[in-house]
C-alpha cells in the first residue's frame, strides 16, 4: 500500500480504507486538465507548494506524477465537498493551496465531477451542452436550394468522368504496374529534385506563395496587408507586376486562385489555354473580411473592377480567416475561420449563401475533393469534419491530431483518400471508404504547416514544416523519397505548379524558394485524359 502519510495525510492515513485509496489512486490518471507539461511550470509549482521540486533519481515524467499525487490528496483532505474559497481560510495549508491552484491555473473540478462544488451552475453547464451537441438545421432559400441542386448535378458527371479514366487506365495495366510507375517517379524525384531559384519576396515574414494556374505568376502574401504578384520568369529576376492592396489594413492569411482546371475533368484542358484575364485571386484577412482580386484585368471588358484590382470585398467572418478555397466549379468560394464556421459565398450574386457550422474551434484546415461534392475542415482541436455539399449533412467528425489540423488536402484521382497535417508534427493518410487512419507519416519533427499531392496524377505529396525541411513522399507507399533544406528558416507553405514542373515554399526569412527536377521527364503516366 502507498505511504499516504508522506503526501501530506494525517497520522491516521494507514486506517484509510483501500478502496478509498484505490479510488484515488485511479483519479491521479484523470488530471490532464489543469496540470502542465513544462517541467519549468512544474517546478514553479512545487516550490510554491513548499515541496521538494526534485527528488534522486526522478525524471520529467515522474516529477510531474509527483506532482499529481501531491495536488489530488491535497485537494482531497482540504477542499472535497466544500467550497474552495471558503475552505482557503480554515487553515495555512488550505490557504496556500488555494494561492497555488488560482495562481497557476489548476482545474481540479473535473476529477471530482460526481460532488459538484457548484451544483446549479453545472446543470445549466450541462443543459448548454446537450444543446451544443444536438444537431440542428435551419431552412434554406432558393439559392441554396439550387446551389445544392448544381452541386449535385456538376459532382455526378465529374465522378463518372473521373472513374471512366481510372476504369480505361486499369484494362490497360495493373495495380503494379501503376506501382512501379509511382515508385520510379519516387526515385526520380529523389536523383533530381533541387534548388533552382530563391527570391526575397516581402519586407515582412511570409505567409504564402501559389503559380497561378497557367504557371506563369506566383502570388505571394505576408505579414502585411498587401499582396505581390510576380512574374514567374526567373531570367528577369522575378519582376513584380502588381501590388494588390485595397486599403484595409488587415494581415492577409490565406489566398487561393481560381481556373483550378484539372485534365481529368476538363476535356481538352491545356495550361497555355488559361489567358491572364481570366484569373481571379482571393483572400482571407486577420480582421474576417474576404477579397477578390482581377490582377489582369481588361479594361474594355471588366468594368466591375477597380483601379486597385480589387472587385469586391467583404466582412464574411466575425474574425480571423484561416483558410480560403474556390469550388472547382470557380463560381463559389470556401473560407474557414477562427470563428468556428465554413462560409459558402456566391460569386456571381457577390452574397453569402450560407454558413456550415458543426466545429466548436477555431477551424484552421479546408479542402475540396476534385468531384465537388464534399469539403473538409479541420480545427485547432484537431477535429476533422466532412461535410456533403449537396445536403448539407456531415459525413464524418471525429478527432484526428493531438493539437490543431493545420492543413487537409483530397487526392486528385482518388477522391476518398485524404492527407491531413497536424500541430503533433504528424501527416496522417485517411482513407473515407474504411472510415479511418491508414498510415501515418512521421518524417517531421515540428509543426507540419502545409502539405499538398501532385495535381492530376497524385503520385507524390509535398509536405512543409517550421523544422525547416520539405519532405517529398511518394503515394505508393508513402517513402519519404526527398528532404529539401530551406535555409534553415521556418517553411509556412508549400504549393506545386498545376503541371507538376516545380515546387514552390514560402518561408518565414522572407523567401520564396522554387524547387525542380534538373532534368526532365514525361509527366503522362498512362490515362487516356483525351
Amino acid at each position: 500500500m502507498m505511504n499516504l502519510s508522506y503526501w501530506g495525510l494525517a497520522e491516521t492515513a494507514n486506517e484509510m480504507n483501500a478502496i478509498k485509496e484505490f479510488d484515488l489512486k485511479h483519479k491521479i490518471y484523470s488530471i490532464y486538465v489543469g496540470v502542465t507539461t513544462n517541467d519549468d511550470e512544474i517546478k514553479r509549482i512545487l516550490r510554491a507548494l513548499i515541496e521538494p521540486i526534485t527528488v534522486f533519481g526522478e525524471g520529467k515524467y515522474e516529477r510531474r506524477e509527483r506532482l499529481k499525487k501531491i495536488l489530488l490528496y491535497k485537494y482531497d483532505r482540504l477542499f472535497l465537498g466544500k467550497d474552495p474559497s471558503l475552505a482557503a481560510t480554515a487553515s495555512s495549508e488550505a490557504k496556500n493551496m488555494y494561492e497555488v491552484m488560482m495562481t497557476f491555473n489548476i482545474d481540479m473540478s473535473n476529477v471530482f465531477s460526481k460532488k459538484p462544488k457548484l451544483p446549479d451552475t453545472q446543470q445549466i453547464d450541462q443543459t448548454q451542452d446537450a444543446a451544443d451537441r444536438e444537431t440542428f438545421y435551419t431552412e434554406g432559400s432558393e439559392e441554396v436550394k439550387q446551389f445544392r441542386s448544381d452541386i449535385a448535378a456538376v459532382s455526378w458527371r465529374r465522378m463518372c468522368m473521373r472513374k471512366a479514366i481510372i476504369h480505361r487506365f486499369r484494362d490497360k495495366s495493373d495495380q503494379y504496374e501503376h506501382k512501379d510507375h509511382v515508385e520510379g517517379y519516387g526515385a526520380y524525384l529523389s536523383d533530381t529534385l533541387a534548388l533552382s531559384y530563391s527570391h526575397v519576396a516581402g519586407e515582412r515574414p511570409l505567409t504564402g506563395a501559389k503559380f497561378s494556374p497557367n504557371v506563369k505568376h506566383i502570388a505571394v502574401t505576408n505579414f502585411e496587408s498587401r499582396i505581390k504578384v510576380f512574374s514567374y520568369n526567373p531570367q528577369e529576376n522575378f519582376p513584380t507586376l502588381r501590388v494588390l492592396d485595397n486599403d484595409l489594413k488587415e494581415m492577409v492569411h490565406c489566398l487561393d486562385w481560381n481556373c483550378n482546371n484539372n485534365p481529368i475533368y476538363d476535356r481538352g484542358y491545356n495550361i497555355q489555354s488559361i489567358h491572364d484575364h481570366s484569373l481571379l485571386l482571393a483572400t482571407g484577412h486577420s480582421g474576417g473580411s474576404v477579397s477578390i482580386w482581377k490582377p489582369f484585368y481588361l479594361e474594355e471588358y471588366d468594368k466591375e473592377a477597380s483601379e486597385n484590382y480589387c472587385i469586391h470585398s467583404v466582412m464574411l467572418h466575425e474574425a480571423r480567416v484561416n483558410r480560403i478555397k474556390f469550388h472547382p466549379l470557380n463560381n463559389v468560394l470556401l473560407s474557414a475561420s477562427v470563428d468556428e464556421t465554413v462560409r459558402v459565398f456566391d460569386l456571381d450574386r457577390l452574397q453569402e449563401l450560407y454558413v456550415q457550422e458543426g466545429h466548436s474551434h477555431p477551424v484552421h484546415a479546408l479542402a475540396v475533393n476534385g468531384d465537388g461534392n464534399l469539403t473538409a475542415s479541420g480545427d485547432m482541436h484537431g477535429v476533422m469534419l466532412i461535410m456533403d455539399l449537396r445536403t448539407g449533412r456531415h459525413v464524418f467528425q471525429n478527432p484526428m491530431h493531438n493539437g490543431k489540423i493545420t492543413a487537409i488536402e483530397f487526392h486528385p484521382l482518388n477522391s476518398h483518400i485524404m492527407a491531413t497535417a497536424g500541430e503533433d508534427n504528424s501527416v496522417k493518410i485517411f482513407d473515407l471508404r474504411k472510415v479511418r487512419t491508414v498510415t501515418s507519416l512521421l518524417g517531421h519533427h515540428k509543426l507540419v504547416s502545409d502539405l499538398q499531392f501532385e495535381p492530376t496524377y497524385g503520385r507524390f505529396l509535398a509536405t512543409s514544416s517550421f523544422d525547416t525541411h520539405i519532405k517529398v513522399w511518394d503515394t505508393s507507399e508513402y517513402k519519404c523519397r526527398k528532404v529539401l533544406p530551406n535555409n534553415d528558416s521556418k517553411v509556412m507553405s508549400v504549393n506545386i505548379a498545376a503541371d507538376s514542373s516545380a515546387i514552390i515554399t514560402a518561408c518565414y526569412d522572407r523567401t520564396v524558394r522554387i524547387f525542380k527536377p534538373t532534368v526532365p521527364h514525361d509527366m503522362d503516366m498512362g490515362l487516356d485524359l483525351n
